[in-house]
């Protein structure tokens, strides 16, 4: 049984990486002037919080695992060796997504129009953010 605990703090850094990264791209687009660089700047935003979601989900599975075989000996993850600070990751976490939010808010129709659409008709932060709260992660 592979170690459900140390892939679930794989998949919380992995949304934390990605949230940085989103956020260089909004840079790049706040920086810009040219068009060509906006619309590949907004296509990578977009990847990474499609990304951001499917780390969550992950998270929420890996969390649904790590109950089902608690107290089951090997094959709780609990009880192994290993031990995972969860607290200073999800306070990242917590602090990332508002300061990613913020960004987001902030971008205009020009700079940001494919990702503000995107958004609008997706939800996929706000799906991460419910996601990680029932798997009681971010509260």
């Amino acid at each position: 049984m592979t170690d459900c605990a140390k892939r679930e703090m794989k998949a919380l850094d992995r949304i934390d990486k990605k949230i940085s990264d989103a956020e260089g791209h909004l840079t790049k687009i706040e920086d810009s002037t040219d068009d060509k660089k906006h619309r590949t700047a907004q296509h990578e935003t977009i990847k990474d919080i499609k990304s951001i979601l499917k780390h969550a989900r992950k998270v929420d599975k890996d969390e649904d695992k790590i109950e089902e075989f608690k107290g089951e000996g090997p094959k709780d993850s609990t009880e192994n060796y290993y031990v995972y600070e969860e607290e200073p990751v999800i306070n990242d976490l917590k602090k990332d997504f508002a300061e990613l939010d913020d960004k987001l808010a902030k971008l205009n129709d020009f700079s940001g129009g494919d990702i503000d659409a995107f958004r609008t008709e997706h939800h996929y932060l706000e799906k991460a953010q419910d996601i990680l709260k029932k798997a009681g992660k971010l509260n």
